[in-house]
């Protein structure tokens, strides 16, 4: 039944997205086995970001013409090497060797689940939310899955990964019980990258401006977990799996309750982003109560604020696309999304070891200030047109 077959794809989508954030609350655990500098940790996130660019520049259309669940496969087999890497690593350079391997994952699975969410909902509006909100708890639930096993079992570190890597393998299992929703075009396989049609590059733009709170996401899911140990002098591992989650839970309550006023009013989506990093760049020049305080606000605000935008900018993206160029267009949504969260994380490496944690997250919290009040002024009415019925 539809139903069932959707809740599968949701299920492996969530189980792929959340072994991307995994290392999150064990970064400091890392920095201090692996003798990594603050800039190397947000360089480990940043990897895998810039490498999810990469696989959805080259291959984010490969669903179009291999199939969505042959694709799908290859995402989760990526995610099952990348657990390999971990339990094995005994350097780092078998830590970016991980890194790399999620990031194949994620480039594989967002597009090609996307589409295939979207091809048995038989809506892009409904695709875009179901997918939306898988992928985010899927990434939220990362770092609590790992503090939860790291807790239970703390004399080995990388249980997690491992327990993950299982998960990928029963996920697999389960898609053979989902059909394909496009028939295979093996012949024609080649380098895929994602387009956009020149008649929905309008939507594209407006669509895609909604994405800035991936930039928060990628510099504070890069450096939370060493903020709060350095500079608030906090080191449980449950905390610091809380304090992970913490943006992806607001995200996904803020998609699931907001994107629809958004939708009609996406200049409040904006500066609710705007208030959230102003909360976040505050924070680490306040007394440790304080600013622990103001730093969560900040991330929840920033999360809720992003969970009402990006979703509503997915569906106007998709509203035109024929299914034949749907995975090829929702990777290229997403290599905007990718792009800040590298981009957020490189930004914030940089200003630590130039300055410090504490006046790094200050200054980058301040510039996504400056950018979001920019960008909520140029068209205050961008994505009332999402409210449009799909037809597709």
């Amino acid at each position: 039944m539809p139903a069932g077959r959707i809740l599968i794809l949701l299920f492996g989508y969530a189980v792929a997205m959340g072994g991307t954030t995994m290392p999150t609350p064990i970064y400091p655990w890392l920095q201090q086995a692996y003798d990594l500098s603050t800039a190397a940790s947000t360089q480990l996130f940043a990897v895998y970001a810039l490498c999810v660019l990469c696989v959805l520049i080259l291959f984010g259309s490969l669903s179009d013409t291999l199939g969505r669940r042959t694709v799908l496969w290859l995402g989760l087999a990526a995610a099952v090497g990348s657990g390999a890497c971990y339990v094995l690593a005994d350097g780092a350079s078998l830590l970016f060797t991980a890194r790399i391997l999620s990031g194949v994952c994620a480039g594989l699975v967002t597009g090609t689940a996307t589409a295939y969410i979207t091809d048995l909902a038989g809506s892009s509006v409904r695709g875009a939310g179901l997918s939306s909100a898988a992928n985010m708890i899927g990434l939220g639930s990362g770092p609590i899955f790992t503090a939860l096993i790291a807790t239970v079992l703390p004399g080995w570190m990388m249980a997690p990964f491992a327990l993950h890597a299982v998960l990928c393998c029963l996920c697999a299992g389960l898609l053979l019980s989902v059909p394909e929703t496009l028939v295979a075009r093996w012949p024609s396989v080649s380098l895929s990258f994602p387009r956009v049609p020149r008649a929905s590059l309008g939507d594209f733009m407006r669509g895609g401006s909604m994405t800035l709170g991936f930039a928060v996401m990628g510099g504070c899911t890069a450096l939370s977990a060493i903020l709060i140990v350095r500079a608030f002098g906090l080191d449980q591992i449950w905390l610091l799996g809380a304090v992970g989650s913490l943006i992806f839970a607001a995200t996904a309550l803020g998609q699931r309750f907001g994107a629809r006023y958004a939708a009609a009013h996406p200049r409040c989506g904006f500066l609710g982003l705007a208030g959230g990093a102003a909360l976040i760049a505050a924070a680490p020049q306040w007394p440790t109560g304080a600013a622990l305080a103001c730093y969560l606000l900040g991330l929840a605000l920033a999360g809720a604020s992003h969970g009402m935008l990006f979703p509503t900018g997915l569906a106007i993206v998709l509203r035109s696309i024929q299914p034949r160029q749907r995975a090829g267009v929702s990777s290229a949504f997403w290599v905007l999304g990718y792009a800040l969260t590298a981009l957020g994380a490189l930004v914030l490496g940089w200003l630590s070891t130039a300055l410090d944690e504490r006046w790094a997250i200050t200054l980058f919290g301040g510039a996504v200030l400056l950018t979001a009040l920019a960008v909520q002024g140029r068209d205050p009415r961008a994505s009332r047109t999402s409210k449009t019925t799909e037809h597709n």
